[in-house]
């Protein structure tokens, strides 16, 4: 079917029925997905499976006393761990741990700690993964309690409920969206959302320098929370668990850059986005196609791949033109848009400058 169709495609559309609260527990409240024999999470090793269950087992020791919010008093009754009603189930396992919660953003403790469900969990753990196969559990640990302090820092409840009601967006972060291109095509051969990119146009637009650090910030915070957004909507309508996104940036226009040096106010801004804010959203891109990449960009790849999470920076592949034959086997060419040789019509707008 063609994935580009507003009116009945998953990726299109990201409005959710009542109380599907879960923000970074996207698959939250779905028990009956079946999964595709490549789902990252079904054969888990002995090992793995210890792993998570003592990382399950901290995190929940962790949780704060119950506050009754009226008051800002801690509950004399309470216990950190009666506080939230978890149904004791393992979405890796195949059942599914589904946290009970509604939580507004003001309803969070200072901690932005809520209940997690085991695919969230174990993205933390992949995200810090050694290359001999183990794992740091302090390093994921670190990393996960940081996020969901940053989650409620940066008000990203507010962002996803926003998405969630098909809100409009303030106004600056429209304007960040317009010079700074993205869509999201349709779905890959295994479900996932695919994002097209026009990150040379970007690069040699200048428009970095329009907007202020915190515009971009909140601008990329909607970026990320939207790919969430339409791995669950795609996982309710295909019964399939959706747990990653495919990425390709178009670098058409990066030699431009390179000649008027505009790239170069670029990468700081991309840095500080990577480091601040992507940092707390890890293994949500199965891998990257960069393409249409000249030679001459070689060593401005060099400098962002620098500062990269070392698993990302794996995940990607480079090619000097359109890679026709590599979209094609990973994508029907109903998704591909029609300037790289698809049939897709979306709407792909050139870069504002």
């Amino acid at each position: 079917a063609n994935n580009h169709d507003d009116n009945d495609n998953p990726v299109a559309s990201c409005g959710f029925q009542n109380n599907d609260k879960g923000v970074m527990n996207h698959l939250c409240g779905l028990p009956h997905l079946n999964y595709g024999d490549d789902y990252s999470h079904v054969a888990l090793e002995p090992y793995e499976l210890e792993t998570l269950a003592a990382f399950r087992q901290r995190f929940y020791d962790s949780a704060p006393p119950m506050i009754d919010y009226t008051t800002g008093e801690e509950k004399k009754d309470s216990s950190s761990h009666h506080q939230f009603e978890c149904n004791e189930t393992n979405l890796i396992s195949r059942r599914v741990l589904t946290p009970q919660y509604v939580f507004s953003h003001d309803k969070l403790p200072p901690s932005g700690w809520r209940p997690l469900d085991d695919c969230t969990l174990y993205r933390f753990l992949l995200a810090d993964r050694q290359k001999d196969g183990k794992f740091d559990m302090e390093a994921s640990y670190q990393r996960l309690i940081a996020a969901l302090l940053f989650r409620k820092q940066y008000r990203s409840d507010v962002i996803v409920y926003n998405i969630w009601n098909e809100l409009s967006p303030p106004t600056h972060v429209q304007r960040c969206k317009e010079m700074r291109v993205a869509i999201w095509a349709g779905t890959d051969y295994n479900s996932r959302p695919v994002v097209f990119e026009r990150l040379g146009q970007f690069f040699s637009s200048g428009n970095a320098t329009l907007m202020t650090e915190e515009e971009w910030e909140e601008s990329y915070l909607y970026f990320l929370e939207t790919h969430f957004c339409k791995m669950r909507q795609i996982s309710m309508k295909s019964g399939v668990a959706i747990d990653r996104i495919v990425y390709f940036a178009d670098f058409s226009g990066v030699v431009s850059s390179i000649m008027n040096r505009k790239i170069w106010k670029v990468i700081p801004l991309l840095k500080r986005l990577v480091k601040k804010v992507e940092s707390h959203y890890p293994e949500i891109v199965d891998h990257i196609t960069l393409f249409n990449v000249p030679t001459i960009a070689s060593a401005a790849y060099k400098v962002v791949r620098g500062f990269l999470d070392p698993v990302t920076a794996d995940k990607i592949e480079l090619f000097s033109g359109v890679p026709s034959e590599r979209f094609k086997e990973l994508m029907g060419e109903d998704v591909i848009p029609a300037e790289y040789g698809g049939r897709n019509d979306i709407d792909y707008p050139q870069t504002l400058r």
